[in-house]
């Protein structure tokens, strides 16, 4: 049985994987075929920014070739009128009692590369070409200047990005980084779908939804993880490193994720 949804699509990565990832999960949870028809408002070689030299389907391609396959089907439709976020995009195809786990998947284990323990990868709103919404910017530009500082001087070589940064570059950074600092958007799905540790700043509980693997942080806490990364903190029940507290829960997710995947 094959099964054809349609979506509205955005000029954002994080969309784009969203719609991916829903569409592998529905594939592999329903056991069916899908295709799933991506709708774009511009033609197929528009770039949304003018330093940018990939256009936004060419990202999509690309990602999606790096995912584990289940059995879904891409098509690209151009110059369409359906709109952003409309369309089967509104999950009213899903099983909602699967909602917290129906936009999770992962890469291939294959292209999975050695992790440098060194590298950390940040990415901040600064240079977006539109201002993103308001629970994006939960730090300024200022203590993003401080972060790198910061974890510099921890000894981390941190590697930033921006939308502009080609879509194999920042795949390859995050695929091979510790750990992760942002905001919530940007690349956070290519670093949820590698299960890496992230530390997110947010004032939306979204973030959850979004990048699962993460601590999402608001802006004193944040600031609180990122000059104590390596000093216990009191959570309650248990003393713990930050940093131990992120790959904690990225390992957990990602045993949690495989235990589903595998039918455990």
């Amino acid at each position: 049985m094959t099964r054809s949804i349609d979506w509205g699509m955005s000029p954002g990565m994080g969309d784009v994987m969203h719609a991916l990832n829903c569409a592998h999960f529905w594939s592999k949870e329903n056991k069916e075929h899908l295709i799933l028809n991506l709708h774009w408002e511009h033609g197929i070689n528009h770039l949304h920014h003018c330093e940018e030299t990939e256009t936004i389907i060419e990202r999509c391609d690309y990602i999606h070739s790096l995912y584990l396959k289940s059995d879904v089907t891409i098509n690209h439709i151009t110059n369409s009128t359906l709109g952003k976020f409309t369309g089967d995009s509104r999950y009213d195809w899903m099983d909602v009692r699967r909602r917290r786990l129906c936009n999770t998947w992962v890469f291939d284990p294959r292209v999975k590369l050695p992790t440098d323990e060194n590298k950390v990868v940040m990415w901040r709103a600064t240079f977006n070409a539109n201002i993103p919404r308001y629970w994006k910017r939960a730090v300024t530009d200022e203590q993003w200047n401080s972060t790198v500082k910061a974890l510099t001087e921890l000894g981390y070589n941190v590697v930033e990005l921006c939308y502009r940064t080609p879509i194999r570059e920042a795949t390859y950074h995050i695929n091979t980084c510790n750990f992760v600092f942002c905001y919530d958007g940007m690349w956070h799905y290519i670093a949820a779908n590698f299960h890496k540790p992230m530390f997110v700043t947010t004032l939306d509980k979204i973030t959850q939804y979004h990048t699962p693997t993460a601590l999402d942080l608001q802006t004193q806490t944040f600031v609180k993880y990122l000059y104590n990364l390596h000093t216990p903190i009191d959570k309650g029940n248990e003393l713990i490193k930050p940093i131990d507290w992120a790959h904690r829960r990225a390992k957990n997710k990602k045993e949690h994720w495989w235990k589903w995947y595998n039918g455990n």
